[in-house]
């Protein structure tokens, strides 16, 4: 299975995105269509273009040497084209690189931070580390709730409040953390493992909440009932790497996520359904490919090695089957059709954090 994933990844996707998926100036399109052609007009969302930036930089770090020029090209892009001055950074440009969104959004400054971990871990890039922590500072100063805990998801604040953003913060903190520990990083990272133990993790339904009021209370009707079995896999994955990195240890709500998600979260093929509720029904059917990566990543490193190769080979049958190779189908409904027009760069950061653990860990 290692060599049908290296095979795709490395011989038809990353070449494909490297060439198709980029522009002149070394920005990245938001889509391809199912032939591989770039779809113009659509905003440049700093989230992708930070995600794009770690995917070619953990490339590099697999040994497909010719992510270096890509990923150092779209750094420089992206602190050029999408840093405010305030050390903020934007929501999205348009196609030409101007200021389309100067929103500074939290789930945005999230994947800035990790690409930020990405390329000084790879590519040693001595700007990554200033800006990290000149990012983190401002996030700081200008979004932190100090009642409430965590941060606003962007400026001015808005509603709902999510785990999303949050659980992505942690992520791009203990990425920092493992190659270039701060206090700042670390102090970060505790605030967010404490909001999760506080108020994410439903103790008495087993689950992980999504959507919250603004002082962290469960929304009320449908919104408070969403549970997403893909975000219970991140969270078991990042709870297991926080505690290796000395930070508290939360195994056991851990344990909890990750059979709640099997049990409740699984069609009979394997795939994880995007919604269920609290007590354990699904809401929604359908299968979201990012869901499908983050649970092949944790069974993975969870041991279950049977079950990640079951699962890998469904998603070569079902989201990575496309006519032309190197794409995917992003999502499908509850009986089985696709539901996409075009193919979203966004997936490509979740097939790299599965697959990069797949041909890391042992067979």
């Amino acid at each position: 299975m290692q060599d049908r994933v290296r095979d795709w990844l490395f011989r038809q996707a990353l070449p494909l995105w490297a060439d198709a998926g980029i522009d002149a100036e070394g920005r990245f399109f938001e889509k391809l269509d199912f032939d591989g052609r770039p779809i113009t007009g659509r905003p440049r969302r700093t989230r992708v273009q930070a995600r794009q930036v770690y995917v070619f930089a953990e490339a590099v770090s697999l040994g497909w040497a010719e992510g270096v020029a890509v990923a150092r090209r779209a750094l420089d892009v992206l602190i050029r084209d999408y840093r405010r001055d305030d050390s903020l950074w934007v929501r999205s440009v348009d196609d030409a690189g101007a200021v389309s969104d100067a929103t500074p959004d939290l789930y945005d400054l999230a994947f800035v931070l990790f690409a930020l971990a990405a390329a000084h871990r790879v590519l040693k890039d001595a700007r990554a580390r200033p800006l990290a922590l000149a990012t983190l500072a401002a996030i700081e100063a200008r979004m932190a709730d100090p009642v409430h805990g965590g941060w606003q998801e962007a400026l001015p604040p808005v509603l709902p409040r999510r785990q999303n953003p949050h659980m992505h913060m942690l992520e791009a903190l203990l990425a920092w953390q493992a190659v270039a520990p701060d206090p700042a990083f670390e102090a970060a990272a505790r605030r967010v493992l404490d909001l999760f133990d506080r108020c994410f993790f439903d103790r008495e339904h087993l689950m992980l909440g999504e959507f919250y009021d603004r002082d962290w209370t469960v929304r009320p009707g449908s919104e408070g009932q969403c549970i997403e079995p893909g975000h219970h896999m991140e969270w078991v994955w990042l709870l297991g790497e926080a505690a290796r990195l000395g930070l508290p240890d939360l195994s056991s709500a851990a344990r909890a996520l990750y059979t709640s998600a099997l049990t409740c979260g699984l069609r009979p093929d394997g795939l994880a359904v995007r919604e269920i509720s609290r007590i354990g029904q699904v809401r929604d059917g359908g299968v979201r490919l990012w869901a499908q990566t983050e649970l092949l990543r944790t069974l993975k490193t969870r041991g279950e090695h049977v079950r990640a190769d079951h699962l890998t080979q469904r998603l070569f049958e079902t989201h990575l089957a496309t006519a032309t190779p190197g794409l995917w189908i992003d999502s499908f409904d509850a009986a089985g059709a696709p539901q996409d027009a075009d193919v979203p760069a966004s997936s490509l950061y979740h097939l790299m954090t599965a697959f990069s653990a797949l041909l890391t860990e042992p067979a």
